[in-house]
């Protein structure tokens, strides 16, 4: 590997370890409780930076419920896409760390076209970025 890749790798690294440090000290975790996986994985995905929080029948403002106070609209499926998404995106980080470049790229991308995020697109980005390089 040439050093710009692993300098890169090494960032994504720190960058997971700090992510995976936040997710720890979540309110939850620090009560003792342990709540569900797609609980955990809706509500940080959900309340994350560039994450439009809107129901998208009434755009009334996101209230963590499945059923939209506005309208009524079932936001179900829109919660259990943002968690598929937010899969994807954990899976292209541990490619990352892994040094799967390519692995990494193809996960951020199947992420950002199930639901676009400020996030997503960092970590396409520097996917693609990792790939020309290591590439080159």
């Amino acid at each position: 590997m040439t050093p710009p890749v692993r300098v890169a790798l090494a960032l994504v690294r720190a960058a997971s370890a700090f992510l995976s440090a936040l997710v720890q000290r979540s309110p939850e975790a620090a009560s003792g409780q342990v709540p569900d996986a797609s609980s955990a994985i809706l509500s940080l995905e959900l309340r994350s930076p560039g994450v439009e929080n809107r129901c998208p029948v009434c755009q009334a403002r996101f209230r963590s419920a499945r059923i939209c106070s506005h309208c009524g609209a079932d936001l179900e499926p829109m919660m259990l896409l943002a968690a598929k998404a937010w899969q994807f995106r954990q899976s292209a980080r541990q490619a990352l760390n892994a040094g799967d470049v390519e692995r990494a790229l193809e996960l951020a991308l199947e992420a950002q076209g199930i639901q676009s995020t400020e996030s997503g697109e960092a970590l396409r980005l520097l996917s693609a970025w990792l790939k020309t390089v290591s590439a080159s």
